[in-house]
């Protein structure tokens, strides 16, 4: 028996050991055509390390056991789904190890070798190379020996050192093979070996669970001499030996006929036909009771081992070996596909290779290996959002309105040179427009309109000619220098780009910090809807595994944007004449949004699996994202007037924009730069786009009517131009005196005083204000100096008038 030999006994035993109880065939796919089978991939939770199980075929596994291991070395390379290749991500590989060995160190069996002493020193040498190599791989009371020599058997015996080195010698003469193994199968049986005994003793309470048993056979299975038995007993102990095996369980039995390997040819071809036929009738009685017993009759001489042919006897999952690697820091894992391949060499020369596609992470929430804790990334975020949205209004409240400034003074802005002076094609009037004072040559004038001013008189009338509004649309341009933070410089669009900045601030913050701990229990039972699985099957754990690394947390992704977004956008939205009225319209909307958005990526989901998505994909990301764009701007939209149709509109390209941003940020950088700072840019750059398509859409006039209704024929009347005058007379009266800017001459019977209220604009905001009573707001009586703020649609009555004020376009 040579060292292969001795290996692929090695191997036997550790797949014997793996489940000799239950001989159910594994119905798991195995590559037959590769020495190495990735099976799976396993994660730490921190991502930090990681397992590969592998499967390795016999050959390869009896190198790596064998005396040569030292020349297989594994190399092992990573690369993206367009195969490019980052020196600096590779995983480097700790260790592996074989885990039948592992496992098998930890079983807990009774293993008898009957060894054959009759053979020659050559023989009985290999039968203890064999045995001595197997002590390193156990404990050594689980291991016994017992020598078949003189026509009798010794007692069963811990395989000891004194044991090993003293018992192995060559006795030459008889042996009673079948004798030896009843013997040892009734001892077996009884559990009667005095050694066995005494280890029972020895064993603590909670050890003395059954042990598995297996008995090993080493012999030349000759039980004839000149075609005449040699034990007496020869056909009553074939009998004996068939009914032990039928009543005792689990003892499978494996022989290892050493007969072939010893003889040569020369001896062979010397050996009568007697004699051949009564080695036949051994070798098949042998072969019959080791088929029976769940064993092997393995021919060392002929029989080349296969592991994968008895690895189908067992009911474990068989791998052979796992690999432990380890991350380098800083690694980010975003979603994208992987391919995993190992290379096995031996020396210089290619052995196998297999490799794995896996995908972790995911653009919404990419994994990044030893990177910032949650709470160091989300006070990162807020820094860089804070200055994002402070660099927003510093641009659209300074910078912006100082650059529009510069250039309305270049253009319009001009010296007066004198009579039938010309400016952009325009005759120049040789008075002002609204102080009448002439003109003298070098005055600084403005010629924005036909109405031209000194450029004091402009400032004066708060940056606009006299008639705007009226009669003209162009004299104006709004720039107050002495107070740059008067909220009239910025632009309409600068409250909406704030809030939407604020609320993906918001959203980004809330999702980072709770997504970890936001398990989509709704989605993973629909995995096992969809897929036909058991909740507790191992398929189950590989399928939330494979879906649930960039699917699980999307849900709860859909429902931070539509609750922030839609409550930012319905603040500035939302209109009511009493507080708690319009904070339960907001609460209500938000929820809403929140709610549809949730379903609406839910449904995202739900079509990545169908369609077999395992990683994130634009092609199927854009059908949420639309769907929750339409929800959020229904719901802001809902009873104002705001244009549904175009804000839809708004909210597609503003969609566009912000998943385009989270793809563009994740694609444009190296596997290490953490992008988690990027993907809040890519939600406050969605928020905003939205924030402002909603506001195209609202209205932004500053032109003010009231509506009048009552005893007169229903008009607007417009009040938009006393609000236009200087800051101290921003306001107008309502009541039946002729000092009244809005004289009720039309209501003959209803008791009105001279002075009956006062509407003005303070702070941007108009208020209505009851000088005397007689004044119903929202249909109840306004007490005198009771001050009250008007929305657009809010409606008051003096005597038998009904008053709405209303914001709209000319």
């Amino acid at each position: 028996m040579n060292s292969h030999h001795t290996i692929s006994f090695l191997l036997i035993l550790l797949l014997a050991l793996s489940g000799c109880e239950q001989f159910n065939p594994n119905k798991k796919a195995y590559k037959e055509n590769l020495n190495i089978n990735i099976t799976d991939i396993e994660f730490e939770p921190d991502y930090k390390r990681f397992h590969l199980n592998v499967e390795i075929n016999d050959t390869l596994t009896a190198l790596l056991l064998s005396s040569n291991a030292d020349s297989i070395h594994f190399k092992t390379e990573e690369f993206l789904k367009d195969n490019s290749y980052n020196l600096k991500t590779q995983p480097q590989l700790e260790s592996y190890e074989n885990l039948r060995l592992k496992e098998i160190k930890e079983l807990k069996f009774d293993a008898l070798f009957l060894i054959d002493l009759t053979l020659d020193s050559t023989a009985v040498n290999q039968q203890y190379q064999i045995v001595r190599n197997l002590t390193k791989l156990f404990d050594l009371d689980h291991l016994h020996v017992s020598f078949m020599k003189n026509n009798e058997v010794s007692p069963t015996m811990i395989a000891t050192d004194y044991v090993m080195d003293n018992y192995f010698k060559y006795e030459p003469g008889e042996k009673h093979l079948y004798r030896a193994i009843s013997s040892k199968i009734e001892e077996f049986k009884k559990d009667s070996s005095e050694y066995v005994g005494k280890d029972k003793e020895n064993l603590s309470t909670d050890l003395l669970m059954p042990a598995r048993k297996i008995m090993f056979i080493f012999s030349d299975g000759k039980v004839y001499n000149h075609n005449q038995p040699i034990d007496s007993k020869h056909f009553e102990l074939q009998h004996q030996i068939v009914q032990q095996i039928d009543t005792t369980q689990a003892l499978p039995i494996f022989y290892f006929n050493l007969e072939k390997g010893n003889e040569d040819n020369t001896l062979r071809e010397k050996q009568d036909i007697l004699d051949k036929q009564t080695d036949e009738e051994s070798q098949n009685f042998l072969t019959a009771i080791c088929h029976k017993s769940g064993g092997k009759f393995i021919n060392t001489s002929t029989q080349q081992l296969k592991l994968n042919d008895i690895l189908h006897l067992f009911n474990n999952n068989y791998i052979n070996y796992t690999f432990n690697y380890v991350n380098p820091d800083y690694k980010i894992y975003r979603g994208m596909e992987r391919k995993l391949q190992i290379t096995c060499y031996s020396g210089d020369s290619l052995v196998a290779s297999d490799y794995i596609l896996y995908n972790v992470g995911s653009i919404y929430n990419p994994i990044i290996i030893n990177g910032s804790t949650t709470l160091q990334t989300i006070l990162q975020g807020c820094f860089i959002g804070i200055i994002t949205i402070l660099l927003l209004y510093l641009i659209f409240q300074f910078i912006l309105p100082g650059i529009n400034y510069w250039l309305f003074k270049r253009k319009y802005v001009t010296r007066y040179t004198g009579k039938n002076m010309s400016y952009n094609g325009m005759l120049i009037e040789q008075s002002c427009y609204f102080c009448k004072a002439p003109f003298v040559e070098g005055d600084e004038i403005v010629a924005k309109c036909q109405h031209v001013l000194h450029k004091s008189c402009w400032d004066e009338n708060e940056y606009q000619c006299p008639e705007y509004g009226r009669h003209c649309k162009q004299g104006r341009h709004y720039y107050n220098c002495k107070n740059l933070f008067d909220p009239h410089n910025a632009s309409f669009y600068l409250a909406w780009i704030i809030a939407g900045a604020f609320a993906g601030l918001i959203a980004w913050i809330n999702f980072t910090a709770n997504v970890h701990n936001n398990e989509n229990l709704l989605l993973v039972k629909l995995i096992y809807i969809i897929f036909g699985v058991d909740p507790g099957s191992p398929q189950t754990t590989m399928l939330v595994e494979e879906y649930g690394s960039h699917l699980l947390f999307l849900p709860f992704y859909g429902l931070n944007i539509g609750f922030f977004l839609t409550f930012s956008l319905s603040i500035l939205t939302s209109h009511g004449r009493w507080l708690w009225k319009r904070t339960l319209q907001v609460i209500v909307r938000s929820l809403i949004g929140g709610f549809f958005s949730y379903l609406s990526f839910f449904i995202g989901c739900i079509i990545s699996i169908a369609l077999n998505f395992k990683d994130n994909s634009f092609l199927i990301d854009w059908i949420p994202w639309m769907l929750s764009g339409l929800v959020i701007a229904s719901a802001v939209a809902y009873g104002t007037d705001i244009k549904l149709k175009k804000a839809l509109i708004g909210a597609v390209i503003s969609i566009i924009f912000g998943l385009g941003s989270m793809y563009l940020w994740s694609f444009s950088f190296n596997a290490q730069v953490d992008t988690h700072e990027f993907l809040l840019l890519s939600y406050m750059i969605y928020c905003i786009g939205f924030a402002i398509s909603v506001a195209a859409t609202s209205p932004k006039s500053e032109r003010y009517f009231l509506r009048v209704e009552g005893p007169i024929k229903d008009m607007d009347i417009a009040i938009y131009k006393w609000m236009k005058a200087p800051e101290q007379s921003k306001k107008i009266l309502i009541g039946k005196s002729v000092n009244c800017d809005l004289q009720m001459t039309w209501d003959i019977t209803s008791p009105i005083a001279p002075e009956q209220a006062e509407v003005k604009m303070i702070n941007g905001y108009l208020y209505l204000t009851a000088l005397e009573e007689g004044i119903l707001f929202n249909k109840k009586p306004l007490k005198t100096n009771i001050r009250k703020k008007l929305y657009h649609g809010t409606k008051f009555v003096i005597g038998k008038t009904t008053f709405t004020y209303l914001e709209k376009d000319l």
